[in-house]
């Protein structure tokens, strides 16, 4: 059996002893069935990643007592990605996925044609540290609070947007161009003409996708798998 991994807040370090309750404890408890002397992985996205022994088991707490590193730190750098938000089942599945992919952080842009609530912070929180625990990332991305085009625009120089129009740079060729911009995937539907104008005038890349139409989960994926290819081009040389 893999040794689980679970995210915690606590500082970690060898010989110190953690607690976790509520949830986390149920998890090791009840769902993996750990007992005494069982094996678990930890991580707070600071400190790397170590080795920890169940300690100490009682009805709300488990006890972690902490012994060598196995991964220190690393950098995970990535790109930021700004979307539309979409219905919960989607939109869950799509961060779930772009954590894997190695997204650095998630921020939520309100367009026209986007009429979805984000929904409970915590819930997302929740699946971004499943996906991350599950992926073997050493960090767990940070989702934004919900913010308008016009900030976007504001804040971020050279973007790429993924949208529905085929005159579009090549996605690969606007990688390339700009590696370290942030990606804007648009709304079901696509952005509105005003909104294209607005990008467009502020020196966004537009980009195609391809000839078929793709659902906004599925056009943010297809971006970050392509930057991710590409990525792993540069590292492997």
């Amino acid at each position: 059996m893999r040794v689980p991994r679970l995210f915690v807040e606590q500082p970690l370090g060898e010989g110190q002893s953690i607690e976790i309750a509520a949830e986390r404890a149920h998890y090791l408890r009840n769902v993996l069935r750990l007992r005494t002397g069982a094996s678990v992985d930890l991580f707070n996205g600071r400190s790397g990643e170590w080795r920890a022994t169940m300690a100490g088991i009682d009805r709300r707490r488990i006890t972690l007592e902490i012994g060598a590193q196995r991964r220190p730190q690393a950098d995970e750098s990535g790109p930021v990605l700004l979307f539309a938000p979409i219905r919960r089942n989607r939109l869950e599945w799509m961060l779930e996925k772009a954590v894997e992919l190695g997204v650095h952080a998630l921020v939520p842009v309100v367009t026209e044609h986007a009429v979805v609530e984000l929904g409970r912070p915590d819930r997302l929180r929740a699946r971004l540290i499943e996906a991350a625990e599950q992926c073997g990332r050493l960090t767990v991305p940070e989702i934004g609070q919900v913010v308008s085009l016009e900030d976007v625009i504001e804040r971020h120089a050279e973007l790429v947007v993924a949208d529905e129009r085929r005159d579009g740079q090549p996605l690969l060729a606007a990688l390339e161009d700009r590696p370290d911009s942030p990606l804007l995937v648009g709304p079901e539907g696509g952005f509105s003409d005003a909104e294209r104008r607005l990008l467009a005038d502020a020196g966004a890349r537009f980009t195609t996708l391809g000839p078929l139409v793709l659902r906004a989960e599925t056009a943010a994926l297809f971006v970050l798998a392509a930057w991710r290819a590409l990525e792993s081009d540069v590292e492997d040389e």
